[in-house]
């Protein structure tokens, strides 16, 4: 089996890496990002004969089309917003894809390539990381056991130092993507229809399992959005909520403030740029020099509410695992690979757009859980006596 990762230097890559070259089936792994220079230490910590790293622009759609052609698969770990010109390129390629999510518009411009890819004769399996991923698989796993779904309500990102190792440094995701929810409009589906509400709003105290404990969520705009009210039918409430800590907040707000995250155009020695493209280049270079070290455990918590036999049923999800930051985000990066296996290895063979929640949720959670992920989950039913 041939894959090609795209963006294998980021923190969802590396895990991606290190989880397809651990697979016997798996022949090659071509790594390709701007930043390759960064991998050379990484393959060599891996050990691995697998891996062959290629310099590419997603942006040059020749040479990417090029690169695609002739891979069983390819994974797209890069930047939200290259989630549709890397889907174009896949098409043209007639190559499967899967992604970890266009920050709900994007997915929704995917969508609109459904015929395409069809005609082409290739999957777009998009948001298959953790969240959107594994929530979306959860959520399509308890409204499979309702007789109705109601109301889904995620909270995503729970996390505790791991009793194996020192915390890691830095944040768990790019820091783009974090500025983005900071500072994105979330969208929630209620009473049956979508509404916009401020960012950082619905602040609530959720409770995880030990170590983790209570935890401050918020509203934040997300891909499972875009596909849950769509596809489980019926469903009237989808609420997404990201724990977000206050000293991130405390650390993000005045930049907001400032004005230093709008993207209008201003002029700088006699050229147009925008205060975030200039934040980006700080921010981005020092997540560079964060140090690959430390451990956590990183959760999420859900629900699905419905009726099961006549009676109001809710369903609570927990999920967590162990993670060395070395090794990258394996919270994302090991359902993003068993996405891209399961097609490679035809285990899903439903052509067009698809979302994870069109994937088999019992292979999907065994799969994860064989990668040290753990699942509990909580029935609560409520009758008259």
């Amino acid at each position: 089996m041939k894959v090609l990762l795209l963006g294998g230097a980021g923190i969802v890559g590396r895990a991606a890496i290190k989880d397809l070259v651990a697979q016997d089936d798996v022949s090659q792994v071509i790594v390709a990002d701007l930043e390759i220079s960064r991998m050379e230490q990484y393959i060599r910590m891996l050990g691995t004969s697998k891996v062959e790293l290629r310099k590419i622009d997603v942006t040059d759609r020749r040479a990417l089309v090029d690169l695609m052609r002739g891979c069983d698969v390819v994974g797209n770990a890069t930047y939200w917003k290259f989630c549709v010109p890397v889907s174009k390129a896949a098409i043209e390629a007639k190559v499967h894809v899967v992604d970890i999510g266009g920050f709900y518009y994007e997915t929704q411009k995917q969508m609109a390539l459904d015929a395409e890819a069809k005609t082409a004769g290739i999957t777009m399996l998009s948001g298959c990381g953790s969240g959107p991923g594994i929530n979306n698989v959860l959520a399509r796993y308890g409204a499979d056991y309702l007789d109705q779904t109601d109301e889904i309500v995620m909270h995503c990102g729970g996390g505790a130092p791991s009793p194996n190792g020192p915390p890691p440094k830095g944040p768990g995701m790019t820091i783009r993507t974090v500025l983005d929810e900071f500072t994105s409009k979330p969208v929630v589906w209620e009473n049956g229809k979508y509404a916009e509400v401020p960012p950082l709003s619905g602040k609530e105290v959720v409770r995880f399992s030990e170590p983790i404990g209570e935890k401050t969520s918020y509203c934040s705009l997300h891909t499972e959005l875009a596909t849950l009210p769509l596809f489980i039918k019926g469903v009237k409430r989808v609420v997404l909520k990201v724990v977000f800590p206050e000293k991130e907040i405390a650390e993000i707000q005045p930049l907001i403030d400032m004005g230093l995250t709008k993207t209008e155009p201003i002029l700088w020695e006699g050229k147009e740029v925008t205060p975030r493209q200039l934040l980006d280049v700080i921010l981005v270079a020092k997540e560079r020099k964060v140090e690959d070290a430390g451990s956590q455990i990183a959760a999420t918590l859900m629900t699905v509410s419905g009726v099961k036999a006549g009676m109001p049923t809710k369903l609570t999800y927990e999920y967590w695992v162990e993670q060395e930051k070395k090794w990258g985000n394996k919270k994302t990066g090991a359902p993003f690979v068993i996405g891209m296996l399961m097609l490679a290895r035809k285990e899903f063979t439903q052509r067009g757009f698809a979302a994870p929640e069109h994937l088999n949720p019992v292979a999907f959670i065994d799969q994860l859980k064989k990668r040290g992920f753990v699942f509990k989950e909580t029935k609560e039913t409520t009758r008259s006596l």
